[in-house]
């Protein structure tokens, strides 16, 4: 039979790093049930999708970038079973771009995919995610921008990752529709996963979950003080050394410790957010999409909630909590890379440099997938 190639575009902020990580952890899992999460890096995908947009995505391009989707589609191609590449980063490809990904997988059968989230929590959490890649808007201004027809560098951006009908008429405009798919992230609790393994023909049970290595929500006080700490640095922290210090460190282990990870839609914006999600919806059912899950789940609930900016106060209680675990960390050195570990993450960037060494490693997972296997019949 013909493999299949789940390609999965995005969204972005729609459960796409907790599906990756579980697809990575359990490598090993998946290749027992004849699926291929490929890559020798835990930022293969990422490496890939920047390859193919290197016009839009200039500041992220490193050695390992060089030739990164080709690599990434030999690994799919070499493995006889059905495969899932994965980056949010795909949903802002060009045609153009997107054509040349669907060509190079052309000796399997391609399916696209997209997550997608009700925009009355998409919105919110973009605008946190914007402040972890250094940008500085205001939560109102950034809503400003957003809302209405355009006119705003931010509007495009925002618009660019989060256009759902958009991204899936880009990629599948030359698939059958049963073959693009929408998985719909529950409006409450848990689920997503087991719908996104459904589609993906493997046991959702037999994943273990590294929750440790999810990434987790700021609050309104964290994202607005890290807000306040991009303005303060400005331009004078080159992106590896902002990436490494404060998305990683200060961000992600941090300021994410001490908040409620909530930042809600004022309800003055509800009214438009609610009309552009029923027209994602509409757009989905004329195009005849596979949907895992429930369109429901894409409207907002109705809410008259409206999120209070952070008093300088509760700034000031942020920081100093932050820069008190911040010493503490950095006395014990909890991050600090073992030596076997330095060396691990060593080879496995040379491996994705050096075909060679791909195919060794690659043997040897095969081998142990295939034991595994064997012993369980």
């Amino acid at each position: 039979m013909t493999p299949r190639v789940h390609l999965h575009v995005g969204l972005p902020k729609t459960g796409t790093t907790h599906l990756q990580n579980m697809l990575w952890h359990n490598r090993e899992t998946a290749a027992e049930q004849g699926l291929l999460f490929p890559g020798y890096v835990h930022a293969a995908h990422f490496h890939a999708a920047v390859d193919l947009q290197r016009e839009r995505y200039p500041d992220w391009i490193t050695p390992l970038t060089d030739q990164a989707w080709n690599r990434l589609v030999a690994h799919v191609r070499a493995w006889p079973g059905d495969s899932v590449i994965s980056s949010e980063l795909l949903a802002t490809a060009t045609e153009r771009q997107a054509d040349r990904a669907l060509r190079s997988l052309d000796f399997a059968e391609v399916h696209v995919v997209c997550t997608a989230r009700d925009l009355a929590r998409q919105i919110p959490s973009m605008w946190q995610e914007n402040t972890r890649n250094r940008r500085t808007e205001r939560y109102d201004e950034f809503l400003a921008a957003i809302r209405g027809d355009g006119g705003h560098a931010l509007h495009e951006l925002f618009w660019s990752y989060q256009d759902l009908p958009r991204v899936l008429a880009k990629w599948g405009r030359n698939l059958p529709p049963q073959r693009v798919h929408v998985v719909t992230v529950p409006a409450r609790g848990p689920g997503l996963w087991h719908r996104y393994a459904s589609m993906l023909d493997v046991d959702p049970d037999r994943f273990a979950n590294p929750d440790d290595h999810d990434n987790h929500s700021l609050g309104t006080p964290e994202t607005e003080l890290l807000r306040r700490v991009n303005v303060a640095v400005e331009r004078r922290v080159g992106w590896p050394q902002y990436d490494a210090v404060i998305k990683d460190y200060l961000a992600h282990k941090i300021l994410a410790a001490h908040g409620n990870g909530k930042v809600a839609l004022p309800a003055s914006e509800l009214p438009w957010v609610r009309d552009r999600a029923e027209q994602v919806v509409t757009a989905i059912e004329r195009a005849g999409y596979d949907v895992i899950g429930d369109l429901d789940d894409l409207l907002p609930a109705i809410t008259t909630a409206s999120p209070a900016a952070p008093t300088d106060a509760e700034l000031l209680d942020t920081a100093v909590a932050a820069l008190a675990d911040l010493v503490a960390r950095m006395r014990n050195n909890p991050d600090r890379d073992t030596p076997t570990e330095q060396v691990r993450r060593l080879l496995r960037g040379f491996s994705e440099q050096h075909p060679p060494v791909m195919a060794l490693r690659e043997l040897y997972w095969k081998g142990k997938a295939q034991l595994s296997w064997a012993r369980r019949r």
